[in-house]
């Protein structure tokens, strides 16, 4: 398993920004928050343990970045959050996948890796529930709430159980259904705009009491 994350505590402070960067880069940046005493081991752990030879990674002091094909990097960031699970430890992930930005960087990224998803075999049997809030935002559209209505849609006939609440839109089920239900609605995105952003947060094992609140 090759795993080429760069962990650092800081980064460059400027970048050259190019428009017209290669549209085929999808990028991920997320935090992963185990809310556990270990929390350095779990995160640290799960780094380790997932692959990453499909895509360009980058790890600061806040947050890690998957860059390159669209279908490697949610399997990386799929497993990562896999691999950092606990049975009994409540843990977040928020992050973003974006793709299409005009001001992105040319670069960064890893787009000749072809065949299967590197992390998919060692994943796919671990099985959990997991919340979900995700807000999509396609950009340069005027008719950017039909493409919301359409991935509230997606999620409906995937059984996800979309609710509607203040700014975001909530799902639950499997994990893999939910990791699966985000990278297609990045599919379907990039067939409708040139550029998107999709918010989530993920969340598992909550000790939150919804009915007492």
């Amino acid at each position: 398993m090759e795993h080429n994350c760069n962990l650092k505590e800081s980064s460059e402070l400027t970048k050259t920004f190019t428009c017209g960067t290669n549209k085929e880069i999808t990028g991920c940046r997320f935090s992963l928050y185990p809310m556990n005493s270990d929390f350095v081991s779990i995160i640290l752990g799960s780094l380790k343990k997932t692959d990453t030879s499909a895509v360009w990674c980058d790890s600061d002091a806040l947050s890690t970045v998957y860059r390159g094909k669209r279908k490697y990097v949610a399997d990386a960031v799929k497993a990562l959050f896999i691999n950092a699970w606990r049975r009994d430890v409540h843990m977040a992930m928020e992050g973003h996948f974006s793709k299409g930005c005009p001001g992105d960087i040319a670069g960064e990224s890893k787009l000749d890796f072809e065949g299967e998803a590197p992390n998919k075999a060692v994943v796919e049997d671990v099985n959990f529930p997991a919340l979900c809030k995700l807000s999509l935002y396609p950009m340069g559209t005027g008719n950017y709430m039909e493409d919301i209505k359409e991935v509230v849609q997606m999620a409906k006939v995937r059984e996800l159980n979309p609710q509607s609440i203040h700014y975001a839109t909530r799902i639950s089920g499997d994990i893999h259904a939910i990791f699966d239900y985000l990278e297609d609605v990045c599919k379907y995105m990039e067939e409708s705009v040139s550029h998107f952003i999709l918010h989530f947060t993920i969340s598992v094992n909550s000790p939150t009491n919804e009915e007492e609140i």
